[in-house]
């Protein structure tokens, strides 16, 4: 039996008759301003789709009064403006873990909004009149997708494994089938359904007296001319007499998306300062239309029902669904269990995931012959820890902290594990005491840089001995892959070090934005040598034009006329062929506080350290605090201290709402005066004097 339910007709109508709470986000349709219909993805650029959504946002603000969806509308726009700085920083990463954040709020903000303008609709015409606000946030979050697909095409990932080999379950001819249609997420237009949002709940019930063995999967659907879907492993349940469980989108996206397999990265601290100022947290969760079918095999009848919601432009649904098994028999069969193999001494009758947990990633199986059955005729094998290596004649096992500070070597220059903690991971190695000569030494410099693309690098080895330049060793100089963005243009190069120690390796020129890791090696005295270097190419920052109402200054011109920074942020307007910031957007200062900075000190005398017993004196140390007062409206700028009238401690030039420094100085011992001036951005001092004796 199907039933089908909509409802918004209902719900308009009670709208009509119910005032809405004060604190419910509701659209309030003031002049509509024409809205721009959005453009192909393939025919914008990313800077395009940026200006049309700051468009759209601007239109979408024109279209409420309601000063909660302004304010919310803002924080998006906010966002925005973070990821364009994301974008000049260069970080891609960052950049795209900002897009999926802003997406996940947009959908958010959407699903509260009404898909109806409050007021348009009449009881006699029975159609809710379209909400213009909600067409344009839903238009915002289609373009923040396109955004989010033209980063994804140029940031390089590792391809995703291929669909996992599906374990079947077993007979699985004579178990009962269940297959239950799911549809989960935001839909925009293209995925072959009603923009909107979906989720599906599929409830499974035992009605029948003893225990049932269900095993469920998930399973991608796509149009023929498509690749097809992923397909899920297999997982096992286990209902008891009138247990029930219910699998919604949330389990049906972990059986297609594995925690390890998402491939969203932690973003980098300019990130994570972006994303606390603009309210907005990265996901860490699909934010993708899906559908398919969960399909499900049973060892007994079951109560299969379907539930399916859908909030989209033309109102809510929900739909009911009962299903019936596409495949039954009711052949009782029982395969007949494998002769079982005893364990040998040392391992143990384990599941193949037990025996990950038990023994770590490297447990060894110990033969290929099952040792036992479960009920379900899962077979279960003989497991056991990775064997562990001994140290060759004269090396002794030990931890790498342990080696460190016993002054220890790595056993005849390579790493053998020799004992693994508990889970399976190296916890020892073999070390031995370095030669008499010394252990040599291999060192890149510089070992981190970071060019423009265009300009060029070069990286110099050098190689000791005894503490001494070596010299006649050779050095090969190669970059890590995946890892190296010119991996593809430099290959393998051999150089031998001169008197100095030293060998100069690639000296390149950067054509490519991203990371190269540069590796030298060279073998001395029996010793493997091995370091590495680091070097980062980015992309010349481009230019910005200031927000209305903002001038593009350098910072001389904006201190002569009295500027202040655009929107209270350091933007930068203008580069120098160097690559060097020059201007900034300004902006007339508006209303500048009065309050000037709070400062205050302590200070305390302990005896001198001095030895010469002819000299008395004391050690005096003062600690000074400062706040902004404004809360960053008139930030600190500099803070100085001095002590018998002469300068003890200089901040120099600092920019900071709250300043905390101690500092001290041996003095005589008697009364001394002390003076801290604390100024902040508006040019406003406090001055705390004072006295302390030291005795």
């Amino acid at each position: 039996m199907k039933r089908t339910i909509f409802v918004f007709l209902s719900l308009l109508v009670a709208l009509s008759m119910v005032a809405i709470p004060g604190d419910t986000i509701s659209a309030k349709p003031a002049s509509s301003p024409q809205l721009s219909p959005p453009s192909p993805a393939q025919q914008l650029s990313e800077d395009e789709l940026i200006e049309e959504i700051y468009d759209e946002l601007n239109d979408a603000r024109g279209l409420t009064d309601d000063r909660d969806i302004k304010k919310q509308i803002a924080g998006i726009k906010k966002g925005v403006q973070a990821l364009e700085k994301l974008r000049r920083a260069g970080d891609k990463e960052g950049a795209l873990n900002l897009k999926y954040a802003i997406a996940e709020r947009l959908e958010i903000f959407i699903n509260q909004l009404p898909v109806a303008s409050p007021g348009m609709t009449t009881l006699a015409a029975a159609v809710p009149a379209a909400n213009p606000l909600y067409d344009e946030m839903v238009n915002i979050r289609g373009k923040i997708g396109m955004l989010i697909d033209l980063e994804e095409r140029e940031i390089p990932r590792e391809k995703r494994p291929p669909p996992p080999t599906i374990e079947r379950p077993p007979e699985m001819e004579k178990l009962i089938v269940y297959s239950a249609k799911f549809l989960c997420g935001p839909a925009l237009g293209k995925e072959g359904v009603q923009p909107g949002s979906y989720s599906t709940a599929i409830n499974i019930h035992n009605p029948n007296n003893g225990p049932v063995y269900l095993y469920k999967k998930a399973v991608i659907a796509k149009r023929e001319d498509e690749p097809r879907g992923k397909i899920s492993d297999f997982h096992r349940v286990i209902l008891q007499a009138d247990e029930a469980i219910e699998v919604d989108s949330i389990d049906i996206i972990s059986l297609l998306v594995p925690e390890q397999e998402v491939e969203l990265t932690a973003p980098s601290q300019q990130t994570q300062t972006i994303l606390q100022t603009t309210a907005v947290s990265p996901v860490s969760s699909l934010i993708r239309f899906i559908k398919g079918f969960v399909v499900i095999y049973s060892t007994a009848p079951l109560d299969v029902v379907a539930v399916y919601t859908a909030s989209t432009s033309v109102g809510f649904g929900l739909d009911v669904e009962y299903l019936s098994p596409s495949r039954v028999s009711t052949i009782t069969y029982t395969p007949p269990p494998e002769e079982e193999a005893e364990c040998p001494t040392g391992c143990v009758c384990l599941y193949k995931e037990d025996a990950s947990k038990r023994y770590g990633q490297n447990a060894t199986l110990c033969q290929d012959k099952p040792c036992s059955y479960d009920e379900q005729q899962n077979p279960l094998y003989c497991w056991k820890p990775a064997e562990e290596a001994e140290c060759p004649q004269g090396c002794e096992c030990r931890t790498e902290a342990e080696a460190k500070e016993q002054g220890l070597v790595l056993c005849q220059g390579q790493k053998i594990v020799c004992e693994y903690d508990e889970n399976q991971r190296p916890l020892k190695y073999c070390f031995q005491k370095p030669t008499a000569e010394g252990r040599p030494g291999l060192t890149l410099s510089p070992a981190y840089a970071e060019n423009t693309v265009g300009d060029s690098h070069k990286v110099v080895a050098k190689v000791t001995k005894n503490g001494s330049p070596a010299s006649g060793v050779e050095v090969e100089f190669k970059l890590l892959e995946p890892d190296s963005v010119h991996s593809d243009k430099l290959g393998v190069l051999t150089r031998t070090t001169d008197a100095s120690g030293q060998a100069t390796g690639f000296n390149y020129t950067g054509d490519k934005e991203g990371k190269d890791v540069i590796i030298a090696s060279a073998t001395v005295d029996g010793y493997d040598l091995e370091a590495q270097a680091t070097k980062a190419w980015i992309s010349k920052p481009t230019e910005v034009q200031c927000p209305q109402g903002c001038a593009c200054r350098t910072e001389a011109e904006a201190k002569r006329l009295g500027l202040t920074w655009c929107q209270g942020q350091k933007t930068v307007c203008e580069y120098d062929a160097a690559g060097n910031a020059t201007k900034y957007c300004f902006e007339e200062p508006t209303s500048q506080p009065t309050t000037p900075p709070k400062v205050s000190w302590q200070a305390n005398c302990s005896p001198s350290a001095r030895t010469v017993t002819a000299v008395t004196g004391a050690v005096l140390t003062v600690y000074i605090t400062a706040q902004d007062p404004t809360n960053g409206q008139a930030k600190i700028v500099r803070v100085v201290a001095a002590v018998d009238g002469t300068i003890a401690h200089d901040s120099g030039s600092i920019s900071t709402i709250n300043y905390s420094k101690s500092f001290s100085l041996n003095v005589s011992t008697g009364s001394h005066s002390i003076e801290v001036k604390a100024t902040n951005a508006n040019g406003q001092t406090s001055i705390v004097p004072g006295t302390v004796t030291c005795r």
